[in-house]
């Protein structure tokens, strides 16, 4: 059995139409470690180290400070009561209009603190969203807006050459759950080691069940 360490970004559209999806990953949040456990068991992985953060993301424009809010990483099981406390301060709220800044939020999970750097370690990163995306750097004039966001070529090349490149380049796996109809698929299509779950705009993520989402996680860093 494969013995792995696992870091694991968990990108989430913060906006107010999300409300449901966040309260599924709250609600999995004191089962997630066994589950997922479970799971890679079942597909042959053993991990040995499990760390994992969230990213929730909004809109530059309209929402401020709470665009972007970026946690630390926790280690499972060790630091689940602090993860459920952060899990706990998200709420759905803001956004404006769509489309978000989730190419953004995409951005800095590639640039995570990553240290599942073995061979056999992954570095998977989950995006959960029911709307488009902004055009990368189409914000740019908005206040707090980060400087030094790459184009999305540059976004690309984050994730097929990243700084560590050694480290980094075979155990990076990304999930992303969102509309048929994105900018979310075109770069998915873009992307190695990318996987894009479709998501219909008239039920967003309700229709998804947590241990479903759970199965597509395990699978992906299991491969």
């Amino acid at each position: 059995m494969e013995k792995r360490k696992i870091d694991m970004v968990f990108v989430i559209d913060g906006t107010g139409s999300m409300g449901p999806c966040i309260d599924k990953v709250k609600e999995a949040a004191k089962k997630f470690y066994q589950k997922f456990n479970e799971q890679m068991i079942l597909m042959g992985s053993e991990v040995t180290s499990l760390r994992i953060k969230t990213i929730v993301f909004r809109d530059y424009l309209d929402d401020g400070e709470e665009a972007m809010v970026e946690s630390p990483f926790f280690e499972l099981p060790i630091d689940l009561a602090d993860f459920e406390a952060s899990l706990a301060a998200i709420h759905a709220t803001g956004g404006g209009d769509i489309p978000e800044n989730g190419l953004e939020a995409l951005h800095f999970a590639f640039n995570s603190d990553f240290t599942a750097t073995g061979l056999r370690d992954r570095q998977v990163i989950v995006l959960f969203t029911d709307a488009d995306a902004l055009a990368i750097k189409e914000r740019e004039t908005a206040p707090g807006y980060p400087a030094g966001m790459p184009d999305e070529t540059g976004l690309i090349t984050e994730w097929i050459m990243p700084s560590q490149m050694s480290k980094l380049s075979r155990g990076k796996r990304l999930v992303i759950y969102a509309p048929n109809e994105s900018k979310y698929k075109e770069l998915s299509a873009k992307l190695p080691g990318s996987n894009f779950v479709p998501v219909e705009l008239s039920t967003g993520l309700v229709e998804f069940d947590f241990d479903d989402i759970i199965k597509i996680i395990a699978a992906s860093a299991s491969n």
